[in-house]
């Protein structure tokens, strides 16, 4: 099973079956993947409490609500020294689930460390589901749910 990787936007990739048409990733999904890269990469944790349903449950991170996940950014965030960037790219592996109700897919992140535009480390997280949901009256999508997932 030959893979192969197109990239969608900056830093989020899909990955597809070679011989076969790549799901696509726009509308309200790219977006909340979007603004979640945009509001990391620049450890904006307002930017990411605005993507993150205030009804988040999940065990990346080790964190179970989304106080707890935005608390473990704000940890990391404030871990690295100041020169310090980060360079999240965002791999789709698998869309499990696209309607307007709900959209679930299998994805990693990865975070690329740099001092002074030089890479000095690259942070797996490993395979995840996520989950986003409409939310709130406006029906405004929000990741819901990011589980890691252990094989």
């Amino acid at each position: 099973m030959l893979r192969e990787v197109l990239m969608v936007v900056q830093g989020i990739y899909i990955w597809y079956q070679k011989g076969y048409n790549p799901e696509r990733l726009e509308g309200n999904i790219l977006s909340i993947f979007q603004s979640f890269k945009s509001a990391y990469d620049s450890k904006n944790l307002k930017e990411l409490s605005r993507v993150i349903s205030d009804s988040y449950s999940g065990s990346f991170s080790s964190a179970k609500s989304k106080d707890d996940l935005l608390q473990a950014f704000k940890y990391t965030f404030d871990s690295l020294p100041s020169l310090v960037n980060i360079n999240l790219t965002i791999n789709v592996y698998q869309i499990v689930e696209d309607s307007g109700e709900s959209f679930k897919s299998i994805v990693d992140f990865k975070s690329n460390l740099t001092l002074l535009l030089v890479p000095f480390q690259s942070l797996d997280s490993g395979r995840l589901y996520v989950e986003a949901r409409p939310d709130n009256p406006y029906g405004i999508w929000k990741i819901t749910s990011i589980d890691i997932i252990n094989d």
